[in-house]
């Protein structure tokens, strides 16, 4: 019998020094370092428990049982801890505090045994055999690590078994079972000693028997069932340090398993049970956070709930819900809504300050355009033409970078619209080259046209919007060019679905552009060489707006150049052909772009309009530029003058400015309606407000057409023969 309970020892000690080496290779967190104190203090246990087997006195007895107790003391609260976390069954740090300083204490009375009876009252050496044993009678502390001991036992059954039952992994399932043969063999080897329940329990220490036993079904949990592989570790390691809570609900609709974090979250699962009332609750929030789609607060942070079935060989084991904590995505998100507002309202900002600039720029424009073009109606001295033509130039140049600041706003905005409408490429490429021809003459430059006389007549597209490109890719040129020539092309290719390829090149003799200059070409208020080309007039954006333009309109533009040789910049544009003839040659009409003569185009002797504006002198330049169409015209310097008057008297059109002071040309357009008597006049907005979204303003305040200022004398005719009675219209036999 001794033989074999040192054969058994022996095994143990291999078994515990194998538990120990594999605990330390596979190091990695809390789990493994309650293993490696188990297996340390029942390895230290062990030693001194063969040292006492292989005793002759008392002293040495002594000093051995000394030593195994250094082992013994902690070997209950090591398994403790350990089936503990296996279990993810939380022990508050002050528990385990109290725990290590009552074990402590209990192994400094062991120590010190010769000298107290706190521990052993009574102790005598004796030889039953080959065994030596130390016949004692217990002190109080002696009852207390008695009872710890089996209170470990107890729980720690208790633990494994619930955990066991709620598992429902196989592979997990056997490793729990393997932890509670270890835990109940222990527990019951225990008792058998302390109770004397068997004669052997009087011989020797029957707690070695559980011990090794204990070691037999750890080592199965280690190496058959992979307590500490990769598996085990993300289950119990990093399913824990992981941000989300996640939590699994068994078909039955209880809780499973929850993580540290959804433990953090809600406290109650980790002081309560699993499967009450309060974790029933939580279920029903998140649920409900589910149905909603909506996030769920908590502790100042935001989580966002998802949920995911869990799928077990093609069967529904239950459900996971995971909590991400996006409480950063919502700050970051909340940063930019404010962000948003910020750039809104700045933008908004910017549009109000670019119409009242617009409307304080365009109202002197519109007097000087306006007065100017009556000189040059009226005058025939050729110098004094000359001055006022001269005066019309530099005006229009004005008024581009004017337009082109609001285009740019336009585009910026989104709110720029391609409109196609039929036109004749031929008329459209007469109108760009009298609109060139003067800037170019100026310069001394030499204008060449090359236009395929087989572009189809009548075309479908956007014609502003194309000849504002090509304005501005001329305009350019001419900028950049100080000798030689600019060559303007015009030809089309054939497209599919009866549609050409309308094709348009400007190519110049000017400075040409640097290789490294081209990325900034299409940039905003950026020019090229800025520091040689300081004299040179414009706003920097006449490229950057004929590139979105031209993107519009599903197209791009494309450039050649060498520098100090010259450029060449051209794009096409798909358009509709709705008349395929040939245009053949067009016709040009005036001279190096100088004002043709004017002719009025109607006399309307019995129409009557009114005027609105709180500047005199604008009314004074519509007065003179609609003089010869013998219309009647009044005049209205204020809002409630001009109400007063349309009450008095019948108008076919009433023109009201928008910016006036005490009462705006809207408030007076809705007062004018209210006192409407019979018909109603057409009320067309006269403003020179023309950013984006201006027209459309009108037109929902309830204007019938809007016309910005600076006002064309031939533009305005236009509208207003447009909007009169055909009975009051009389035709001039030779308008223009």
């Amino acid at each position: 019998m001794y033989n074999f309970v040192i054969g058994l020892v022996y095994f143990t000690i291999v078994g515990l020094f194998v538990e120990c080496w594999v605990s330390l290779s596979k190091w990695n967190g809390r789990l493994h370092s309650y293993l490696f104190f188990s297996c340390v203090t029942n390895l230290v246990y062990s030693v001194g428990f063969l040292l006492q087997l292989r005793s002759g006195d008392q002293v040495s007895y002594v000093v051995a049982m000394k030593l195994g107790y250094l082992g013994r003391v902690w070997i209950g609260l090591a398994l403790f801890l350990l089936v503990m976390e296996l279990c993810q069954i939380h022990i508050p740090i002050v528990l385990k505090s109290v725990l290590v300083a009552t074990h402590g204490f209990i192994y400094y009375l062991i120590i010190n045994i010769e000298d107290n009876r706190l521990y052993y009252k009574y102790m005598e050496f004796v030889m039953d055999g080959d065994f030596p044993r130390l016949l004692h009678s217990g002190g109080i502390f002696y009852y207390v690590q008695t009872g710890l001991m089996l209170a470990y036992a107890l729980i720690g059954i208790s633990a494994v078994v619930i955990t066991f039952i709620r598992e429902k992994y196989l592979v997990a399932k056997k490793r729990y079972l393997m932890m509670s043969f270890a835990m109940f063999s222990i527990a019951i080897s225990y008792i058998m000693y302390i109770f004397k329940l068997i004669p052997l329990a009087y011989t020797f220490d029957l707690t070695i028997f559980g011990f090794a036993i204990g070691t037999f079904f750890m080592l199965i949990a280690i190496f058959r069932y992979r307590m500490l592989d990769a598996e085990t570790l993300a289950r119990n390691y990093v399913v824990d340090e992981l941000s989300e809570g996640i939590i699994v609900v068994d078909p039955e609709g209880k809780i499973a398993y929850c993580n540290k974090p959804a433990q953090r979250l809600f406290p109650e699962l980790s002081q309560g049970s699993l499967a009450g009332k309060e974790a029933y609750n939580i279920i029903e929030r998140i649920r409900f956070a589910l149905y909603c789609d909506e996030p769920i607060r908590m502790n100042d942070r935001i989580f966002t709930p998802r949920v995911n079935s869990l799928m077990q060989n093609g069967t529904n084991v239950g459900t996971i819900f995971v909590l991400v904590d996006d409480s950063e995505h919502y700050r970051y998100m909340d940063e930019l809504r404010e962000q948003k507002e910020i750039a809104d309202e700045a933008n908004k900002a910017k549009s109000q300050f670019l119409a009242n600039m617009s409307h304080e720029i365009r109202t002197p424009i519109n007097a000087i355009l306006g007065m100017d073009e009556m000189i040059l109606r009226d005058c025939n001295e050729k110098e004094i033409k000359e001055y006022a033509d001269d005066i019309q130039t530099s005006g229009r140049t004005l008024l581009t970078l004017i337009n082109d600041i609001l285009d740019f706003t336009k585009v910026e905005e989104g709110k720029m619209e391609i409109v196609p409408v039929q036109y004749e490429p031929g008329p459209l490429t007469n109108d760009i080259v009298n609109m060139i021809s003067g800037r170019i003459s100026q310069k001394g430059l030499v204008l060449n046209v090359s236009f395929d006389k087989n572009i189809p007549r009548l075309l479908k597209g956007d014609e502003i919007r194309i000849k504002q490109c090509v304005m501005n890719l001329l305009t350019n040129a001419v900028k950049y060019t100080e000798k030689g020539s600019i060559t303007l092309t015009v030809g089309f290719s054939e497209a599919d679905g009866g549609r050409i390829m309308l094709k348009f090149s400007v190519a110049d003799t000017g400075i040409g552009i640097k290789p490294e200059d081209m990325d900034e070409l299409f940039s905003p208020f950026m020019r090229a060489e800025e520091n040689k080309n300081r004299s040179i007039e414009g706003t920097g954006l006449g490229l950057s707006i004929t590139k979105r333009l031209l993107e519009l309109m599903g197209s791009d533009i494309h450039i050649k150049s060498e520098y100090g040789i010259g450029s060449e910049f051209s794009f096409a544009v798909e358009q509709e052909v709705l008349n395929a003839e040939p245009v053949g040659d067009y016709s040009r009409k005036g001279e190096g772009g100088r004002k043709r003569t004017y002719k009025e185009l109607f006399h309307a002797p019995d129409a009557r309009i009114l005027v609105v504006d709180d500047i005199k002198m604008n009314l004074t330049v519509i007065t003179k530029l609609l003089m010869r169409t013998e219309i009647k015209i009044d005049t209205a310097l204020s809002g409630p003058e001009a109400i007063k008057m349309s009450e008095d008297n019948e108008y076919d059109i009433i023109f009201i400015d928008h910016l006036m002071p005490d009462m705006d040309g809207i408030e007076t357009l809705k007062r004018m309606k209210e006192k409407e008597k019979g018909k109603s006049p057409v009320y067309v907005a006269l403003t020179a407000n023309a950013i984006s979204g201006a027209r459309e303003m009108y037109l929902d305040a309830g204007f019938t057409d809007y016309i910005s200022k600076p006002v064309e004398g031939e533009r305005l005719e236009k509208l207003i023969k447009g909007y009169l009675p055909a009975e009051k219209l009389l035709d001039t036999p030779d308008s223009v």
